[in-house]
């Protein structure tokens, strides 16, 4: 429940004079429901009972001295006093209920769909600005239900559910007041019957909420596991896996179907027990009627007058049990959404933050070592430097930590110990947004944006159309875009698969030097192309690294030759540094790398 006041709290509180002003108006249609129950009295009316009534203390005695006093101030010649008065005050109430209710309902169905706008967005935001490690953690699939189902169960409670409670609370409170003045003693007799109602609805409504947070785990991973197999379509239909990915669905599947039916009988049962005390009421209020009737002291109008206005305390009651099922599911997911918004991002971000150099001259590694966990030491005692226009490239096995290094500089990761500083300031006392923006970072698996090509290239920039032109034909990439159905305003496919491999990494690079960095990060850029491809991006390549402080990561030695400094790294440590032809001679890591390649050639 906190979490739920810390919504309206956040959320709902901007919006709180027009929630104000619609509950101010389903409180009007509430006292409209209250003044129909009392009108239709008159309905029942005989003509017989006019001095008894008259003659009783309260609503009942009120209500024919009101309807006396209206009728001896009609014209003679009035149709109104011909029967029709009580006809059109029932549709006056009726109208005025419908107008009151649906304005009322509509401007609380915006204040809800306007401040789940802003929960979703602040969510997202909150999402970008995870450290890349988060993203490891949280697959993708429980992010979309983070954003997409939880949020939209939220707004439930924001809109629909909100304006049906107050206007159902409303009408509640107006019979409330209307049974209590027709006769509050046996109004507050059968009152007592509320713990009923209220002991088990409470502990239900625990094990419903209980219920859904299990649920939306488990919708979840089974979000998850449809991204996975539809993200890998083409490695189940080649090994003929579609059987075996429709059996795990479907134990995912099942487990979704149990919780539901778990929560699905926690919610029927509040019905009946509703059903339950509605029965016993009636039943205390025919056995009580009896008696009155034999006495001569209550008429059939007023009995009916009672019941009815007994039946609409009664409904939004049972309603309000419905709804707050409803609500019990939906503050699971609100719960899990304040989860996220509580996480505080692993890589700290200083208060205040040092201006980032322009054009830095100096990129150094001091003592640099970094772990995933205790049992995983990366990397160990890195030192190395790279000054302004240096092509510094790493090679080595498969896990010396290569990739792990290079991703220190953008800060994705912050070492575990030493540091990394530009022209002598560490990088964690820079804005990590101001440093990732001086960094291009080009890699072996190149996703792009369902855009077109030309947002693609100025992502994130409003650049001209001819400042893309210029960058892609860099990049070597603007004759292939002309040759594609719209040119730059071509729309891609998602990731971009509707171009090829080295057509795509030629738009990063053309993306990158838009950006124009001064520092720049190749990590296996042509390693899954082929000859063709390859030879374009490496040209491509080859102009975005010129007057740029570049680190390489290549798996083709042959791309590496002409770099200021090669460092072969194994087991987390750089064992080697120098050019192509030192290392040679050496006959060290490097020469034993270079042969295996030869020798694979």
């Amino acid at each position: 429940m906190s979490r739920l006041l810390r919504f309206f709290k956040d959320h709902l509180r901007p919006h709180a004079p027009i929630i104000a002003g619609a509950s101010l108006l389903l409180l009007l249609a509430g006292l409209c429901q209250g003044a129909l129950i009392a009108s239709i009295k008159f309905v029942f009316d005989d003509g017989k009972s006019h001095a008894l009534q008259a003659a009783q203390p309260g609503l009942f005695g009120q209500l024919e001295h009101l309807r006396a006093w209206v009728l001896t101030r009609l014209p003679e010649a009035s149709v109104l006093r011909g029967g029709l008065l009580v006809p059109l005050v029932l549709v006056t109430l009726f109208a005025m209920k419908g107008l009151f209710t649906y304005t009322g309902t509509l401007l609380m169905v915006r204040s809800g769909i306007r401040a789940t706008q802003a929960l979703r967005e602040r969510l997202f935001a909150h999402f970008l600005l995870q450290e890349p490690a988060f993203f490891q953690k949280h697959p993708v699939g429980e992010l979309l239900t983070r954003s997409i189902s939880d949020v939209g169960a939220v707004q439930g409670i924001a809109s629909n559910q909100l304006a049906e409670a107050v206007r159902e609370i409303c009408v509640a409170i107006t019979m409330l007041a209307t049974v209590l003045y027709m006769d509050w003693k046996l109004s507050l007799t059968l009152f007592l019957a509320g713990p009923l109602v209220v002991v088990p609805v409470r502990r239900l409504s625990q094990r419903i909420r209980k219920v859904n947070h299990r649920n939306q785990e488990a919708s979840s991973r089974l979000l998850q596991r449809l991204k996975e197999v539809f993200s890998n379509i083409r490695v189940v239909q080649a090994f003929a896996r579609e059987s075996y990915e429709v059996q795990r669905f479907q134990v995912q599947n099942q487990e979704l179907y149990r919780l539901g039916m778990k929560s699905a009988r926690a919610s029927a049962l509040s019905t009946p027990i509703m059903e339950l005390v509605g029965g016993l009421l009636l039943a205390f209020l025919a056995a009580y009627a009896s008696g009155r009737f034999k006495q001569g002291t209550l008429t059939t109008e007023n009995f009916l007058t009672y019941i009815l206005a007994i039946y609409a305390l009664y409904d939004p009651l049972r309603r309000l049990t419905k709804l707050n099922n409803e609500i019990q599911v939906a503050a699971a997911s609100l719960d899990r959404v304040y989860t996220m918004l509580d996480r505080k991002p692993e890589l700290p971000v200083s208060p205040n933050p040092k201006p980032m150099p322009a054009q830095p001259s100096l990129l150094r590694f001091e003592g640099v070592e970094f772990a995933y966990d205790v049992k995983h030491q990366v990397l160990r005692g890195i030192d190395l430097e790279v000054r302004a226009g240096e092509t510094v490239a790493l090679v080595g096995g498969s896990g010396g930590g290569k990739t792990t290094l290079v991703n220190l500089v953008p800060r994705f990761f912050d070492p575990t110990a030493g540091r990394i500083t530009l022209d002598g300031i560490d990088l964690r006392d820079f804005d990590p947004r101001e440093l990732r923006k001086r960094i291009g970072i080009v890699t072996q698996e190149t996703l792009l944006f369902m855009d077109t090509v030309h947002d693609n290239i100025a992502y994130g920039l409003e650049a001209s159309r001819e400042a893309v032109i210029k960058a892609a034909k860099k990049a070597h990439a603007h004759d292939f875009i002309m040759g594609l159905p719209k040119g730059y305003d071509t729309p891609l496919a998602e990731t971009g698969s509707s171009v090829s491999g080295g057509q795509r990494q030629r738009l990063a690079i053309a993306r990158a030097l838009l950006q124009d960095p001064p520092i720049l990060i190749l990590d296996e850029a042509t390693s899954a192309l082929d000859t063709e491809s390859e030879r374009a991006v490496q040209a491509a390549l080859e102009t975005l690294m010129q007057n740029r402080t570049t680190l390489v990561i290549a798996h083709r030695l042959s791309t590496i030759q002409r770099a200021t400094r090669i460092c072969a790294m194994k087991q987390g440590h750089i064992v080697e540094v120098g050019t192509h032809e030192d290392l040679l001679s050496r006959n060290g890591e490097y020469a034993r790398l270079h042969k295996l390649q030869f020798a694979e050639a």
